[in-house]
């Protein structure tokens, strides 16, 4: 109820806002003496105003009259949370074209939908996702696809430009379809080095995978 009036309360009126906070009022006052009774036909009551409060704005929202009005604020939901950091924490050397990295630790797995023992994402719902990755290595090179569903998204490349590390990053913001892996892999040649580490204060160096839903479509 609280994430259905913060929403839409901005589109009301004065005087409709004015008749939602009196409701809203109405069922507090209810509320808090249910708190204090403790009595089952109390809390029964305040369930009652909560519900006739419910299709009230949703009328007042709407415009629509009808009783199915309850149906409108159902369906104003929170996108599930899903959000992942993963880094390696080995390195990887003389990889062959078409490697699936795995980054096999995770800061950060809402939902487990990144699964680091073979390095895929799979995606819960459809919807908009921004994924980032960084490759790091040393004295080497690499160069690496994001693939969604099988088909290449991006490209980033690590070259042999100084004696010490290198590294090569890139963000996507891509449609994911309910059920569609996404994973980094090595592209283009052999040979492909990836670094890894631990966390540590000490350890300048990293590779890394993310992702994150940014909204749901249906």
């Amino acid at each position: 109820m609280h994430f259905f009036l913060q929403i839409h309360l901005f589109n009301m009126n004065p005087k409709t806002v004015t008749v939602v906070f009196l409701c809203v009022i109405v069922c507090v006052c209810g509320l808090s003496t249910t708190d204090k009774t403790k009595q089952n036909d109390d809390i029964a009551d305040i369930k009652n105003r909560l519900g006739h409060l419910e299709q009230l704005i949703g009328q007042l929202v709407t415009g629509n009259s009808s009783s199915d009005v309850l149906k409108f604020s159902a369906s104003i939901g929170r996108d599930e949370h899903v959000s992942f950091s993963a880094y390696k924490n080995q390195t990887q050397s003389n990889l062959n074209q078409r490697h699936i990295i795995k980054f096999e630790q995770t800061i950060l797995n809402l939902g487990n939908h990144y699964h680091p023992e073979d390095g895929i994402f799979i995606a819960p719902v459809s919807g908009v996702y921004l994924f980032h990755w960084t490759i790091t290595n040393y004295k080497s090179y690499a160069h690496t696809n994001i693939l969604v569903g099988g088909k290449v998204m991006s490209t980033t490349t690590t070259s042999v430009v100084s004696s010490s590390y290198n590294s090569g990053s890139a963000l996507v913001i891509v449609h994911v379809q309910k059920g569609q892996h996404v994973w980094i892999q090595t592209c283009c040649g052999t040979g492909h080095e990836v670094y890894g580490n631990t966390l540590a204060l000490d350890n300048r160096f990293q590779s890394t995978f993310s992702g994150t839903l940014l909204y749901s479509v249906s």
